[in-house]
């Protein structure tokens, strides 16, 4: 058996093996100077999937039966609106959040 020492030791050890190959792993799987179809999906709709998890997060909690319903989808359409006139997710998320902000600090 191992004692208490021994088991640290060996799970910094995993841990430092682990994280040394989640870093080295793109640079092994793609090469430089290359296009590459999957990295390229993934860079195009990773934005509007987590524009989605966050829409589906803030609705899933939402008292429909009360006032909040009507200032988280007016934060909502800020958000929305914002997302399709300058299509900058950090300023539409952001936007929102601090538009709801205001209305639950009313």
């Amino acid at each position: 058996m191992m004692n208490e020492i021994e088991y640290l030791l060996a799970a910094m050890l995993v841990m430092a093996i682990s994280t040394y190959l989640t870093r080295l792993t793109p640079f092994l799987m793609f090469t430089p100077g290359k296009e590459n179809a999957k990295l390229n999906f993934v860079a195009k709709n990773t934005p509007p999937m987590v524009m989605m998890i966050l829409v589906i997060y803030m609705l899933k909690e939402v008292d429909y039966l009360s006032t909040e319903i009507f200032y988280t989808l007016f934060a909502l359409a800020v958000t929305v609106g914002l997302q399709i006139l300058k299509r900058n997710a950090l300023l539409s998320i952001v936007s929102g959040t601090i538009v709801y902000m205001f209305f639950v600090q009313m």
